[in-house]
Parts: C-alpha cells; sequence; structure tokens
C-alpha cells in the first residue's frame, strides 16, 4: 500500500502531462489536474466509507484498480508505505508542473502581452 500522497502525485503528474502535451486547451486546467489526482485515490475509498467497503478493498487489489492510474501496481511495488517514494512523486510532480507552465508559456520569461 503506497500512501495516498503518492497515489494523488501520480494522477496529477498523467493529467499535468497529457495537458502539456496534448493539444487541449482549457481554462479547467487545474480543476483537471486536482481531479485527476483525487481519481487515483477512488480504489482507497474503502477506508473511509461507511458503505460498500468490501466492495471498494476488492477494487483496489484487483486488475481493474490499474485504471485509477495504476493504483494497484503502486500498491504492489510499494508495500511498506514509503514515505521516500511519496517525496519522490512530489518531486515529480513539482517538476512536470514546470514542464506544463513553459510549454503553456505561463512562465516568468513570457511578455504577456504578444500572446
Amino acid at each position: 500500500m503506497s500512501l495516498a500522497l503518492t497515489h494523488f502525485a501520480i494522477g496529477a503528474i498523467g493529467a499535468t502531462l497529457l495537458l502539456a502535451y496534448l493539444p487541449v486547451r482549457t481554462r479547467y486546467d487545474a480543476s483537471i489536474i486536482v481531479a485527476s489526482g483525487c481519481w487515483a485515490l477512488l480504489p482507497d475509498f474503502w477506508r473511509v466509507t461507511p458503505i460498500y467497503r468490501g466492495v471498494f478493498r476488492e477494487l483496489s487489489h484487483s486488475a481493474l484498480g490499474n485504471v485509477w492510474w495504476l493504483h494497484a501496481v503502486l500498491d504492489r511495488a510499494d508495500p511498506t508505505e514509503s514515505a521516500r517514494l511519496a517525496a519522490v512523486a512530489l518531486g515529480v510532480y513539482f517538476l512536470c508542473t514546470v514542464i506544463y507552465a513553459e510549454r503553456r508559456g505561463d512562465g516568468s520569461g513570457v511578455d504577456r502581452e504578444r500572446r
């Protein structure tokens, strides 16, 4: 089981890279990225829900759990809930955010009047 922060960061990385490299422009980028991070957490919903706990727990450990940004693979790869892996995932997310900002032209070196 990976930490929730790790799952959220992996989901946010996926959406950030997709938005950075696909020719899609929307004003809801931040909302899409946060929603993608939350989507990656969905299989662990069994920890907080009072209903359907068994169904969500089985989903978390099944192959279908990989639909949520490879949730099941990440849980098997990190059985110790490593804080180091969470820190690395968060660092990679910040790096992807910089790449996204540069590809979008949101960096500090951009002349706003020319856009």
